[in-house]
């Protein structure tokens, strides 16, 4: 008995050591592979933030996905490559997004991580308030983007008319506005994020923050296609719970959100990427998906020019379907209350 004893411990002992030696290898021979999506984004501001956190922090990688990210300069341009299949998501502007779709595009939203404008506008030193616009040349990123329908809507506000009463131009980026307006090309640009406090450490004024419109809009929302959430309905909820995760720890791991605005911003100014941090964090969404009231906004601005935004109905214009069984799920309640738990 003894004997056999000895036997069975000196099997046990080898199958230990074999499964020690094998066991990581065999694993990874049977882990999926990642799958592959590529996105894009239209900026370089901190509304883009959770989706560069996402990569860098391997939350994509966590939920099966191998995610290449595209800087395309502007959210038109992002728009474009969406809807010629270049992009499978990408971050864009809202009010592109839903123009498209009232056009025959196939756009739809998926989220929005800040119900809102950030925009504000900067002009000379000089320059006291928004009423001295007037006959002046103010810079947006691109025709139709999120600053450039934010700024208009504001004009209209302002008693200003934004196809006579001055100039406005398409620059770039907001770092590039910037630029042409330290150069004196523009007289005034919209502005976010680090821009924002850099054209205000350079000496120009704040005119105004388009925040005090006091809208619902969907800033920065993640976009893709309805023929592509037909095909990968299960790849892009998983997508959005590392996006909405993202969210989440961005908030509460500001050294690792301060280094991702660090590389994607390109700005190594402390002050700048501290402010950029603060502002944003304190505006993202736990569950970042537009209201109806978010989507009316871009419809009835649209209304005057796109006849068939008079009676759009705004629910066609997002994914509720993924959002609703995301929060069926309570993953983002998890979320929150195991935070909250933790800091007990």
């Amino acid at each position: 008995m003894r004997n056999h004893g000895s036997i069975h411990r000196f099997i046990a002992g080898m199958i230990t050591v074999f499964l020690g030696f094998h066991a990581p290898g065999m694993l990874c021979a049977q882990a999926k592979p990642l799958i592959k999506v590529v996105a894009g984004y239209g900026s370089t501001d901190g509304a883009i933030a959770p989706l560069w956190f996402a990569k860098e922090t391997k939350l994509f990688e966590k939920r099966g996905l191998d995610v290449r990210l595209v800087g395309m300069g502007t959210g038109s341009v992002s728009l474009r490559a969406l809807i010629a299949n270049d992009l499978e998501i990408a971050s864009l502007s809202g009010s592109g997004l839903v123009q498209a779709a009232l056009q025959g595009a196939d756009t739809i939203i998926l989220s929005a991580a800040i119900d809102g404008f950030v925009f504000k506008v900067f002009g000379a030193p000089e320059m006291t308030s928004p009423a001295q616009l007037k006959g002046k040349k103010l810079g947006v990123s691109r025709y139709g983007a999120t600053s450039d329908f934010a700024v208009r809507l504001a004009l209209k506000k302002w008693g200003l008319n934004p196809e006579r009463d001055l100039n406005i131009l398409q620059i770039g980026t907001t770092q590039d506005t910037l630029l042409a307006m330290q150069t004196k090309m523009l007289d005034a640009g919209v502005l976010s994020g680090t821009a924002s406090l850099m054209a205000r450490k350079a000496g120009f004024r704040e005119l105004a923050d388009l925040a005090d419109l006091g809208l619902h809009y969907p800033m920065a929302p993640i976009g893709t296609t309805k023929s592509y959430i037909r095909k990968n309905e299960g790849l892009v909820k998983e997508f959005m719970l590392a996006y909405i995760e993202a969210i989440h720890d961005f908030k509460r791991n500001k050294e690792a959100a301060l280094k991702v605005l660090k590389k994607y911003t390109r700005n190594d100014d402390p002050e700048v990427l501290e402010d950029s941090y603060s502002n944003y964090a304190n505006k993202y969404l736990a569950f970042p998906i537009p209201t109806s009231d978010a989507i009316r906004t871009i419809l009835t601005e649209l209304s005057t020019t796109v006849p068939a935004a008079k009676n759009a109905d705004p629910e066609q214009f997002v994914s509720y379907k993924v959002a609703r069984e995301i929060e069926a799920s309570g993953f983002v309640k998890r979320l929150y209350e195991n935070e909250g738990r933790e800091r007990k």
